[in-house]
């Protein structure tokens, strides 16, 4: 009687496993089929179709470059278009040397959107250097009234700081100006140097100014500063002499006593 008592146990017990394990197993399987038709969801709803938005790039016009970018940015946010694609967006619609300089960058820059913008801005002249100068430089025609000139000017103006990330902030506002007005006074050889580095605050250009000239081992005294503003003449060198210095004779002095007129 034992031994059929403990068989019987022995059978149920084997009964409540088996019962687990497919209960296990049916679990297995829902939790499968569940992760499948989220899968199908998630792919679906991933999935870009780039051809059937490709008409919807606006136009490319080299006449408008600066313009161009902010219009497309707005649209593919506007409509979700994954940055991956935007640069096969955009090549569809590049001409002239925005295409010339699409098809010359390596494959993995040619599908980074904002290397490829960078580049084509470069191309086309509108990088910050070249919005402060037509800022600099613009006079008004005669054709156009001062409303338009004050126009034109202030938006170029807005150009110069868009390009160099003010963001409306008076402190990177100051370190622009400042920087405008230093590299203005120094060599032109340094004032190169410093335009082809990226610099922030007028106390990084000094730093890198005299890590320049140590490492050049030579002085720009006495030498002409950069003239390209028009603002600034040549120096000369200070004298270390306790010397007076002469007086040019073609130079008119200011006679303190009272004027003499011609009597006629």
């Amino acid at each position: 009687m034992k031994e059929r008592e403990k068989i019987k146990e022995d059978e149920l017990k084997l009964k409540e496993l088996e019962m687990r394990e497919r209960l296990e197993m049916e679990k297995l399987k829902i939790e499968m089929v569940k992760e499948e038709s989220n899968t199908k969801v998630r792919s679906k709803s991933e999935y870009f179709d780039a051809a059937k938005n490709i008409r919807l790039v606006p136009r490319f016009c080299e006449k408008t470059v600066d313009k161009y970018f902010p219009q497309f940015e707005k649209i593919a946010h506007n409509l979700n278009w994954p940055k991956p694609y935007w640069t096969t967006m955009l090549q569809s619609v590049f001409e002239g040397k925005a295409a010339e300089i699409y098809s010359a960058l390596p494959s993995e820059k040619s599908s980074d959107y904002d290397t490829v913008k960078q580049e084509v801005l470069k191309a086309y002249e509108l990088v910050p250097e070249a919005y402060r100068q037509k800022f600099r430089s613009y006079k008004k025609f005669d054709s156009q009234t001062y409303v338009e000139f004050a126009r034109e000017k202030e938006d170029l103006f807005d150009k110069w700081l868009t390009s160099k990330k003010t963001d409306n902030n008076f402190d990177n506002l100051r370190q622009l100006m400042l920087l405008e007005e230093y590299k203005q006074c120094v060599h032109l050889d340094l004032k190169t140097h410093l335009d082809d580095k990226t610099i922030g605050t007028i106390h990084d250009a000094a730093v890198i100014s005299d890590n320049y000239t140590l490492s050049h081992k030579r002085s720009f005294k006495g030498q002409n500063v950069n003239t390209s503003s028009g603002n600034y003449k040549n120096q000369r060198t200070e004298r270390t002499d306790s010397k007076p210095v002469a007086q040019n004779k073609s130079q008119s002095s200011y006679n303190m006593s009272s004027p003499k007129f011609d009597t006629f």
